[in-house]
């Protein structure tokens, strides 16, 4: 058994975690990793001054920081949900479909003692997450109107079912774990992913709790619960792993730098399986060439538990 901090977030209203590209922004089911991390640094920005900020991004640079954390999955009817392994390969049409499973059938699914039937019934029901689509126009910032040629674009935002919530767990150094806290508490308030200046991403107070999880520590693989960036000495068998990549770009929201893309960068998914011990990963600097007024990071730290390779995962 291992026990993780976990803390729940229950949305006031719909958010955005997407990426803003042509005439459509989609918006995820959960939040990433990244996404939360620098929610959170912006909020301790807020807080404790640029030194401490910096002091905190130079502290998680080390090779033991203080805070790694998951990306933010569901949370339904008192059960937290993870993301399916990518080492599972489901057998019929409507295990593939499956994203997310409750906490009992995923500690089954990483000893490999869970049937297919018993995923599905344990599976996350339609309908606590769904994601519309919703028309928005360019206005011009210097006349106040519409504008006439590619002004009218559509914003996905996510919805949870009156009761879900989000959670995510963190691996949190005691003597960050003041500080830390009262930004999420902040974070809350200001908001998660696009459109917060206009309301959205924001949540009730946290609950912080705790997770216990089923973890066999001698098992042959690691399974990501967040996305990660590979330090140099980590390159070695992620070719032999089960895994998806996802993109992440977007633009920068902090207090002295606002309206600029950050570098691209490829990060590999949660729900990843990589064989061999544990994997750290690390912050990646996407700030842009010109224009910024501080560095920017994506994070890439791996939160990764114990699994099994290969189909019996």
């Amino acid at each position: 058994m291992t026990s993780f901090s976990a803390c729940i977030l229950k949305p006031r209203g719909p958010f955005h975690a997407g990426e803003c590209e042509g005439m459509r922004e989609g918006s995820g089911e959960f939040i990433h990793s990244d996404t939360l991390f620098s929610a959170i640094c912006n909020c301790y920005l807020l807080l404790c001054g640029k030194a401490e900020l910096e002091r905190f991004l130079a502290a998680e640079n080390a090779p033991n920081p203080p805070l790694v954390l998951s990306s933010a999955f569901p949370y339904w009817d008192g059960k937290f949900y993870f993301p399916m392994p990518r080492s599972f390969v489901p057998q019929t049409k409507e295990t593939r479909r499956i994203r997310f499973i409750e906490q009992s059938a995923f500690d089954a699914l990483l000893a490999g003692q869970v049937s297919e039937g018993e995923l599905k019934r344990r599976s996350l029901p339609s309908g606590v997450v769904m994601t519309d689509d919703v028309p928005r126009v360019t206005v011009s910032r210097t006349g106040g109107s519409a504008q006439e040629e590619g002004g009218f674009y559509h914003v996905g935002l996510t919805y949870y079912k009156q009761g879900a919530a989000l959670y995510f767990l963190m691996k949190l150094a005691d003597d960050w774990r003041r500080k830390v806290s009262a930004a999420v508490r902040l974070m809350c308030d200001e908001g998660v992913g696009g459109y917060r200046t206009v309301g959205k991403g924001q949540f009730e107070q946290p609950v912080f709790t705790e997770l216990v999880l089923n973890l066999n520590l001698g098992l042959n693989s690691q399974l990501l619960l967040s996305l990660y960036y590979p330090t140099e000495g980590e390159h070695a068998g992620l070719a032999d792993g089960w895994y998806d990549l996802v993109q992440r770009k977007g633009y920068i929201f902090s207090p002295e730098t606002r309206s600029l893309r950050r570098k691209a960068v490829s990060m590999f998914a949660e729900g990843s399986v990589f064989p061999g011990s544990e994997r750290k990963g690390r912050l990646v600097d996407v700030t842009p060439e010109q224009g910024s007024q501080h560095s920017v990071y994506r994070n890439g730290l791996a939160f990764a538990i114990p699994c099994r390779g290969g189909s019996d995962a």
